[in-house]
């Protein structure tokens, strides 16, 4: 046996010295002179995978036999949006009671063993302005998921138990919203830019204990028909049989399709400014920063000139200016980004964000501040733009239609949200043609210094005092202590008189 293991370690040893010459003449010298053939990615054609059910239901399927399973979706609009006044909560303590909350014909545990034996995994939520149920199981198991399935979404049992338990969990993490300074700067940067809008109506300790079981099967009632559902479904069947199934799944459910009511466009003025929000403790000693303005929808005429400045200013990473600047060089934050959001129901946001020492908040606010002034100036490189450009295009694939599953979600998330039918097919030819012109205008326009509202959050006292360089009224912009409400109520301290 040792004489065979050492014929055979000389033979490989002789193999690769026989090879090496040959295969070091096709290694470059350098990383960056490797040489790959040009990237081609053609758009899946959605219409191949959609089908218009009888009883309303949009169905986008995909098959993929790579494993005996069936991934599928139901996408549903309706959401928070739509709570009543004093109800807020109640649209994702619907979606979890219908979950774990049984159904008509199924106590809470008999679901739950009727999953676990199938190997299956369901999950409802309900959302903003959507809400989806996932399905997920082995192929051979595919009649009995979907009965179960859609009894789920049919015939929610929302036990009172189950009601109980899960408002007394969500009291309790309410008294927690003050604890950290991440959920605090997350909260009134919403807050500050949108005024009193769907997305800062927080569930209270008032709003959840009025919240009843009536409460839940009404809003159940108002969104969960086949008429507003987009399923998206990929795996191991025949597309026609799926859709049979489904239809039939849905046989004599619900009424004529219903108008609902439109996304309102928000009302508020942000008004600029440095707001301050202290947060007491011992291992407070970093601060919280966000920098915001409202932004565009996806409908704007700039939308990919800014998506493609967003990645070069601040949301590419280690590549980003801002990460070079404010991590790299000058060490003042550990993470730095922008995120120049846009909406398709409302309008979104510009935002730079960081955590920084306390002392040096002030400073790495400054720094920030000063590298937008540089962008909007004298816009990007042309490295910087191709470079970004790159990346869009050889990420495209994966970031949308990296597998079945995600395909179809894609596509069944743009029908929901009304996207244009070519958003993807023209989306890398738009990302492309890009210019540097482009880039400087969307700086220009859209993004707006002197309208910006700044939130802080951490110790305020000494991040106003700064590190002896900066302080924060050194940016010439006016403060305000705002204090932090109530965690269950939401409700702020009055001014002292």
């Amino acid at each position: 046996m040792k004489i065979l293991a050492v014929f055979t370690l000389t033979v490989l040893i002789g193999s690769t010295k026989d090879q090496g010459p040959r295969r070091q003449q096709d290694i470059p010298d350098k990383p960056e002179d490797l040489k790959y053939k040009p990237l081609r990615y053609d758009v899946p054609d959605p219409s191949k995978m959609r089908t218009e059910l009888p009883c309303g239901s949009v169905l986008y399927a995909l098959e993929d036999r790579s494993l005996p399973k069936v991934d599928i979706t139901i996408y549903v609009r309706g959401g928070s949006f739509w709570e009543d006044a004093g109800k807020e909560g109640v649209a994702a303590i619907t979606g979890t009671l219908m979950r774990i909350g049984g159904t008509a014909t199924r106590k809470p545990n008999e679901l739950d063993d009727e999953l676990d034996f199938l190997a299956a995994q369901l999950s409802v939520s309900i959302g903003e302005t959507n809400g989806a149920a996932s399905l997920s199981l082995l192929s051979k198991d595919l009649d009995r998921g979907l009965e179960i399935l859609f009894d789920v979404l049919r015939s929610p049992g929302f036990a009172e138990d189950k009601l109980d338990l899960t408002k007394k969990q969500i009291l309790e993490r309410l008294k927690s919203r003050n604890d950290a300074t991440a959920s605090i700067e997350g909260r009134e940067a919403n807050l500050l830019l949108y005024g009193d809008y769907p997305i800062n109506r927080h569930p209270t300790g008032a709003s959840v204990q009025s919240i009843t079981q009536a409460d839940l099967k009404a809003l159940h009632a108002r969104f969960f028909e086949p008429w507003n559902f987009i399923i998206a479904a990929s795996g191991d069947f025949r597309k026609a049989d799926l859709a049979q199934k489904l239809e039939k799944a849905m046989a004599g459910w619900g009424g004529a399709k219903r108008a609902l009511p439109p996304v309102p466009k928000p009302a508020h003025e942000p008004k600029p400014g440095i707001y301050c929000f202290h947060k007491e403790g011992a291992n407070i000693n970093q601060g919280r920063v966000t920098v915001q303005h409202l932004g565009i929808d996806l409908h704007h005429a700039d939308l990919y000139p800014l998506r493609v400045l967003n990645y070069i200013f601040g949301a590419g990473s280690f590549s980003s200016r801002l990460m070079q600047r404010v991590r790299t060089e000058m060490g003042l934050a550990y993470d730095v980004r922008s995120e120049f959001r846009p909406q398709f129901l409302y309008p979104g946001w510009m935002r730079m964000s960081f955590q920084s020492k306390s002392e040096t908040c002030a400073l790495a606010l400054k720094t920030c501040l000063d590298e937008l002034d540089k962008v909007r100036k004298d816009s990007v490189t042309e490295e910087e733009l191709a470079s970004a450009k790159q990346f869009y295009v050889d990420a495209f694939p994966a970031l949308f239609f990296e597998n079945a599953a995600k395909t179809v979600a894609t596509f069944a998330s743009a029908e929901l949200n009304g996207y244009p039918k070519n958003y993807y097919q023209t989306y890398r030819d738009k990302i492309t043609g890009v210019t540097r012109d482009d880039i400087k205008r969307a700086a220009n326009t859209l993004l707006h210094p002197d309208k910006f509202v700044v939130v802080v959050a951490g110790n305020i006292p000494v991040i106003k005092a700064g590190d002896g360089k900066v302080k924060l009224a050194d940016l010439e912009r006016p403060i305000e202590d705002v204090p932090l409400p109530d965690p269950v109520t939401l409700e702020r301290p009055k001014p002292k008189q």
